[in-house]
């Protein structure tokens, strides 16, 4: 699986697990920094798969 599909995976989970209710590693906030501490992603991972679109 090349990077970024594995970056997209990780993010989509974790999207997953905040709106749940269960996040991982954050405070489950609706925000970019806790869904890139979620994915365990860099910040900018985000916004480079919503430019790919």
């Amino acid at each position: 699986m090349s990077g970024a599909a594995d970056e997209r995976d990780r993010i989509r989970a974790a999207m997953n697990r905040i709106l749940a209710g269960r996040p991982e590693r954050s405070n489950g906030a609706l925000t970019i920094v806790a869904l890139a501490i979620v994915a365990d992603v860099a910040r900018n991972a985000l916004t480079r798969i919503t430019a790919l679109r």
